[in-house]
């Protein structure tokens, strides 16, 4: 997925399938917790309070992982982090963020149309009976 962010222009590469599990896990708490209802913001910023350090660089540095900047002067692309650090000084949190979220949205988007399939199943299974 190619997208621009600030007169940048980045590509979110492919996450494994097992590495995809692996952050999808550490989440499921946050979507748990949105799916009950409520303040969503509220709701999230607690979910995402309550993860560990080891937890949170996990998931943020294992979807910037496949973000790539496209360089000046056609040197090609970069990758945005060394999967401890930003590798860019001049990104800010909120970018760093948003990097993650469009990382997350281009990996992440079947699982979860695959994951509401199944529960409209289930319901539809539940109320039949």
């Amino acid at each position: 997925m190619d997208f621009e962010l600030n007169g940048k222009e980045y590509r979110a590469g492919v996450i494994d399938a097992r590495k995809q599990f692996h952050i999808v896990r550490r989440l499921a708490p946050i979507f748990g917790n949105m799916a009950a209802g409520g303040d969503t913001a509220v709701m999230l910023a607690n979910a995402i309070g309550s993860l560990s350090d080891d937890d949170a660089d996990y998931v943020l540095f294992g979807l910037l992982a496949v973000v790539k900047r496209k360089e000046d002067n056609g040197l090609g692309w970069s990758p945005v982090s060394n999967k401890t650090q930003m590798m860019y000084a001049e990104i800010t949190m909120a970018e760093m963020l948003q990097l993650a979220f469009k990382s997350f949205e281009a990996n992440m988007q079947d699982f979860f149309s695959v994951s509401r399939s199944v529960l409209s199943q289930a319901n539809q299974t539940q109320s039949a009976e």
